[in-house]
C-alpha cells in the first residue's frame, strides 16, 4: 500500500467506525427482537434507540472514535497484532459500558430498553472488530506487491540491525522492501545517495538506539536533506517498552522526549484533580476513624504523639514528610537496629517488614489491619506529594539502598496509597523484586482507567484486610 493510501484510510477509519456504529444502533431494536426468543425477552415492536434517546444515543457514539483513539486503536492503521486489537477492544467495550449505564440512568429504565443497552454495548465492539479484521486483511494484501513496499535503508552497526530489525513483528516488517544497508565507514555518501536515487527509498531506519544518531550522523544527514522519513529505534535491553517517545515543537527547535511516565499533559492534569477531589471526600468521610483512631493511640501510649511523620522518597526521589497515624511505641526507630538483629527481615531486599514487630502496640495491630493508619496520607495528596494510585513511598534509608538503579525508575511517577502490590500481594509476599516488578507494570501500562480499576480493587482488600500486617 502506497503512503497516500495508507494516509486515507487512517483519516477514514475513524469516520467508517462510527457509520457502522451509527448503523448498528439505529437497528439494535430490531436485532434485539430477533435475539428475543433465544433469551426469553419480551420484544417491541414501536422503538428506535436513536429517535427515543436522540441526545444520549448521539453523544454516545460520537464518543466512539474518540474513545478508540484514547486506547490506541487507530495508532497503528488497522496493523497491529490481532491481540492487541483484541485488548483495546476490550479495554473501549468497558468505557462504552459505563457510559451506556449512565444514560441508562438518564433515559428510559424500561426493561426492553435495557436489552437493547446490552446489545449495544456487545454488538459495536464485534462490528468493530469484525471492520479491524477485514481492513487488516485488505491492508497485508495490498502490500504483498514490491513495488506497493516501502523501500527502506537499514543504518547502523551489523549486529544492531540484526539484533533489532530482525526482533521486529513480522506483520511490521513486511510493510517495507529492504534495498540496502548502511553500515557506517563501509559506505561513501556517493554509494548511499546512488542507493537513495535507485531505489526510490522512503524510509531509513536507524538501529542500535540514541548512540547510532552519532556514528550514523552523515547517513541520517543526507537523508534528512532529501526529506526520507527517519526512524530511530530506541535501545530497549535494560526494560523493554518502558520509554515512550514523542516530539516537542520549542520555537523554532524540537527535542525528542523520552519517558517512561504519561506525556500526555490533559492525562496528568486529571490524575491530578482526581486525586484531590477523592482525598478530600474520602478525608471528609473518615473523620470518625480518625477519632477513633486518636482516642486509641493515646489509650495505648500516652507519651507519644498521636501521628507519626517520617522522610520518604517522592517523584524523582525528593523528599517529603509523610504522615500516618502512629502505630508504634514513641522509642521505635531507636530501636529498628535491635529488632533486625533480633528478629531478621521477611522481605528480602532493602525493605524491612516484620509480622510481629515488637514495637508495634496492640491497638496499632488493629488500624494497620484496617488500613486506618494510612488515613492522614490524604494531607499528602491533597498537598500534591502523593496519588491515590501509585508506588508506595519508601523511607529515603531504604530507596539508598537499593540494588539496582533501575529499580529508581519506581520513582519516576508520584508515589501513592495503592498499586498492584498492595492489592495482589502487600505483606504476604516477602520478595522485593516482585514488588518492584509489580510497580513497574503500573508505570508502563498507566492510564486513568487503570487508575479507576486499581483504586476499586483496593476497597475489598481493605475491607478484608488482605496481607495487612
Amino acid at each position: 500500500m502506497t503512503d497516500h493510501r495508507q494516509s486515507f484510510l487512517s483519516r477514514i477509519t475513524p469516520f467508517l467506525d462510527f457509520v457502522l456504529a451509527f448503523v448498528f444502533a439505529y437497528f439494535s431494536a430490531n436485532i434485539t427482537n430477533r435475539l428475543a426468543p433465544l433469551f426469553g425477552w419480551e420484544r417491541e415492536t414501536a422503538f428506535n434507540l436513536i429517535t427515543t434517546t436522540p441526545f444520549l444515543a448521539g453523544a454516545a457514539l460520537v464518543s466512539i472514535p474518540f474513545v478508540l483513539h484514547l486506547v490506541g486503536f487507530y495508532h497503528k492503521n488497522s496493523l497491529q497484532q490481532i491481540t492487541a486489537a483484541l485488548h483495546q477492544l476490550i479495554t473501549f467495550a468497558a468505557y462504552y459500558f459505563v457510559a451506556l449505564y449512565i444514560y441508562q440512568s438518564l433515559g428510559n429504565d424500561s426493561v426492553y430498553y435495557n436489552h437493547v443497552l446490552l446489545v449495544n454495548a456487545v454488538g459495536i465492539p464485534c462490528i468493530l472488530f469484525g471492520r479491524f479484521l477485514v481492513t487488516r486483511f485488505w491492508s497485508l494484501h495490498t502490500r504483498r506487491g514490491r513495488r506497493e513496499l516501502r523501500q527502506v535503508i537499514l543504518a547502523g552497526r551489523e549486529e544492531d540491525i540484526r539484533l533489532q530489525w530482525d526482533n521486529l513483528p513480522a506483520f511490521w516488517r513486511n510493510r517495507f522492501n529492504v534495498v540496502g544497508k548502511a553500515v557506517p565507514g563501509s559506505i561513501t555518501e556517493t554509494e548511499l545517495q546512488k542507493l537513495v536515487e535507485d531505489n526510490s527509498v522512503s524510509h531509513l531506519i536507524v538501529c542500535g538506539g540514541l548512540r547510532a544518531y552519532h556514528t550514523n550522523e552523515y547517513i541520517i544527514n543526507i537523508c534528512e536533506l532529501q526529506g526520507i522519513d527517519i526512524y530511530c529505534m530506541l535501545n530497549t535491553s535494560v526494560h523493554p517498552g518502558c520509554m515512550s517517545a514523542e516530539i516537542n515543537e520549542v520555537h523554532d527547535s524540537r527535542m525528542l522526549v523520552l519517558s517512561s511516565r504519561p506525556t500526555q499533559f490533559w492525562a496528568r492534569l486529571l490524575k491530578n484533580i482526581m486525586d484531590r477531589v477523592i482525598a478530600t471526600l474520602i478525608l471528609i468521610c473518615s473523620l470518625p476513624l480518625w477519632i477513633f483512631a486518636a482516642i486509641g493511640i493515646k489509650l495505648s501510649d500516652p507519651k507519644g504523639k498521636i501521628f507519626y511523620r517520617q522522610q520518604r522518597s517522592g517523584l524523582y526521589g525528593k523528599p517529603f514528610g509523610m504522615w500516618k497515624f502512629r502505630s508504634m511505641y514513641s522509642d521505635a526507630e531507636q530501636r529498628l537496629a535491635e529488632v533486625k538483629a533480633k528478629y531478621g527481615n521477611e522481605m528480602n531486599g532493602p525493605i524491612f517488614k516484620l509480622t510481629n514487630d515488637p514495637r508495634i502496640f496492640p491497638f496499632g495491630h488493629l488500624i494497620r489491619k484496617l488500613s486506618i493508619d494510612e488515613l492522614p496520607q490524604l494531607l499528602n495528596i491533597i498537598a500534591g506529594d502523593m496519588s491515590i494510585v501509585g508506588p508506595r513511598p519508601l523511607p529515603l534509608y531504604e530507596t539508598a539502598e537499593f540494588p539496582s538503579i533501575a529499580h529508581r525508575r519506581r520513582l519516576s511517577v508520584k508515589p501513592g496509597l495503592t498499586c498492584y502490590w498492595q492489592i495482589e500481594d502487600r505483606s504476604d509476599n516477602g520478595d522485593f523484586d516482585n514488588m518492584i516488578n509489580k510497580d513497574f507494570k503500573y508505570i508502563d501500562n498507566w492510564s486513568l482507567w487503570l487508575d479507576v480499576v486499581l483504586f476499586f480493587r483496593t476497597i475489598p482488600a481493605v475491607l478484608f484486610g488482605k496481607g495487612a500486617k
